[in-house]
């Protein structure tokens, strides 16, 4: 093994003796004066320089003495000493001219950190005092704070996983003299001893990302077939990392990767061809029936051409028309398997535009003045459940307001869709109720519209069966009915050839 001297043990030292700093006492004079902090296990030639080169120079106190009383190999703690852990660590661009950073990706490196080697420390601390009072002050001070340990940390590097440690207070010698006391008057110490867990590990081993920076593709090999046609068939051997096939690296290459897009974060999956069915050739609305384990961005942002930066890189996902929904990406930072995403709203589906002249809920097919023909067609107000939401306000006299004109809601329930509907005797809940006393009556997943008189249905599922598109005002989250029910107008799982990133 090759020399190497890190200082670990010394930052130990070095950290208790921080711990023991900064502590006071009161002397006779009413003065608060701080307490010196010292290595105690000095060499020769300081002894000899403290001491002036006599042996009648008698040291000052008080003061606090630290030192390490012992080191044992802590067999308990023992684990694989053959396991290494390897991290992937994305620095932020630096700007040397300009002195600071950028918001944008600078290099990528991979750490191999080797399992360390489990020790127990003991440090001593000695406190020299010259009267009863100084120690019971200084005393006072240190023992509350152990109560039995604290912690320390030897180091702000985040990768480092030895930085933490604990030091607890194991005994306590209140004196060193004996009683009772001879003639000579000796200093008294006072001997606090600490235990700490410690680890001493090897270098680790870093590697700088930079040898695979974008993939080549092989045209020559392939199938006849055009792209525009949507016939190319992407071969087995085309995708060459540095010189190497991709066969040679495993077949986790981009082209066989889908993605599964959900609450506005995506993952990465090798997807079956068994999925729920959908209402497009270019994205599975329903939630698949089978997922293959899931996939570490790492291993595509790495390999990707151009270098990928949080907030500003895009995932593109295909639409019908050819067109593309575009979403702002970044890494969740304590889960490298999700990807969240910020979509630019203005290139979702296009809300559908839904027709209120046709609304079926009025006897005599006429709408009263005053009621939205085109103002906020294809958004609704609110998604409600109807059994639990009451669209009226309470006046003040105990009664209830009539809903604001045109308000639009998407119930997710039946309203007095009832086994006694219809019966002489039922009488439905006055929240829904219209302004004649009648009873509303409409089918769980449609949409409706107060018009001032009553509750008209403005979207019917019982008879609707084509994609529509419509938004939560509410929420600004856009939904899609694809004939059986109401979802996220985008999410679900796409194939590849279907996404693509653009870093």
């Amino acid at each position: 093994m090759e020399y190497f001297y890190d200082g670990q043990i010394r930052r130990y030292l070095t950290q208790f003796m921080r711990l023991m700093s900064n502590f006071a006492y009161k002397d006779g004079k009413g003065k608060i004066v701080q307490i010196p902090v010292r290595y105690g296990d000095m060499n020769r030639q300081v002894a000899q320089i403290m001491t002036k080169n006599s042996e009648n120079i008698v040291q000052s106190a008080p003061f606090i003495a630290c030192y390490i009383k012992n080191m044992e190999f802590a067999r308990e703690r023992l684990q694989d000493p053959t396991y290494v852990s390897k991290i992937n660590i994305r620095e932020r661009a630096f700007d040397e001219q300009g002195q600071e950073y950028l918001n944008m990706q600078g290099s990528n490196y991979t750490v191999e950190r080797l399992m360390p080697t489990p020790f127990n420390l003991e440090f001593n601390a000695d406190i020299w005092t010259t009267n009863t009072d100084q120690k019971f002050q200084i005393l006072e001070q240190l023992l509350v704070l152990f109560n039995p340990s604290m912690e320390i940390q030897t180091s702000n590097n985040y990768i480092d996983w030895t930085s933490l440690s604990t030091i607890e207070l194991t005994n306590l010698l209140f004196t060193s003299r004996s009683v009772p006391q001879g003639l000579e008057q000796d200093i008294d110490i006072a001997t606090m001893t600490f235990k700490a867990p410690i680890w001493i590990t090897t270098p680790a081993k870093v590697k700088k990302l930079g040898i695979i920076t974008q993939i080549v593709t092989n045209v020559f090999n392939d199938q006849p077939g055009t792209v525009a046609s949507k016939t190319y068939e992407d071969s087995q051997s085309t995708d060459h990392f540095s010189g190497r096939t991709a066969t040679s690296v495993g077949r986790k290459t981009l082209g066989n990767l889908g993605i599964l897009v959900l609450d506005n974060t995506a993952k990465l999956t090798h997807a079956s061809e068994s999925f729920a069915s959908t209402a497009s050739n270019y994205i599975n609305i329903g939630i698949p029936n089978k997922l293959d384990t899931e996939i570490n961005w790492n291993t595509i942002l790495n390999l990707y051409p151009g270098k990928f930066t949080a907030g500003l890189s895009q995932i593109r996902l295909a639409k019908p028309d050819d067109s593309e929904i575009v979403g702002f990406i970044s890494l969740d930072p304590t889960d490298d398997f999700v990807m969240h995403i910020n979509w630019d709203d203005e290139t979702l589906y296009a809300n559908t535009l839904i027709d209120v002249n046709g609304l079926r809920s009025a006897p005599d097919g006429t709408l009263p003045p005053g009621f939205d023909y085109a103002t906020g067609v294809g958004r609704v107000d609110a998604i409600i459940d109807p059994l639990s939401f009451n669209p009226r306000q309470y006046l003040s006299n105990g009664g209830l307001d009539w809903p604001a004109l045109n308000v639009r809601y998407l119930i997710l329930e039946n309203i007095n869709h009832v086994p006694q509907f219809g019966e002489p005797d039922y009488d439905g809940p006055d929240a829904w109720k219209n302004f004649d006393g009648t009873d509303a009556q409409f089918t769980a997943n449609s949409i409706i519209q107060w018009d001032g008189e009553q509750w008209r249905i403005v979207f019917d599922t019982a008879v609707t069966q084509d994609i529509t598109y419509i938004t939560n005002s509410r929420t600004g989250v856009q939904y899609s009915w694809d004939g059986e029910q109401w979802m996220k107008s985008f999410e679900g799982v796409y194939t590849a050839g279907k996404w693509r990133l653009v870093l």
